[in-house]
């Protein structure tokens, strides 16, 4: 009930949908994922986050320090995937630049 009438506010307020440019998106993280400076961030922010777990907190603070420990978890996930898929597509196109300079030589 509670969500329902959330989104009928929401609709009714029109509050603008921000537009994600995703080549971007994907460009910034293609571009972070390969550092060394990222991973090690992420493993350090992990190990805080761990360590400030561990001490013992209440349980609201739990559940937030875990959701940012599954946040920093999917950055890095969308970061790896984000650059496989990029150096997927570079590799399909070397492929065919390669059979398209083999097949000159050859004729």
């Amino acid at each position: 009930m509670r969500l329902l009438l959330t989104r009928i506010l929401l609709k009714l307020l029109q509050i603008p949908v921000i537009k994600i440019n995703e080549k971007r998106t994907r460009i910034f993280l293609w571009t972070i994922c390969p550092q060394q400076g990222f991973i090690d961030y992420v493993t350090k922010r992990d190990v805080e986050l761990l360590r400030h777990i561990g001490m013992g907190v209440p349980r609201e603070e739990y559940l937030t320090l875990l959701g940012q420990r599954i946040e920093l978890g999917l950055l890095l996930s969308e970061a790896k995937k984000a650059y496989q898929k990029v150096e997927k597509e570079r590799q399909e196109k070397i492929e065919a630049l390669k059979k398209i300079q083999s097949k000159d030589n050859k004729g």
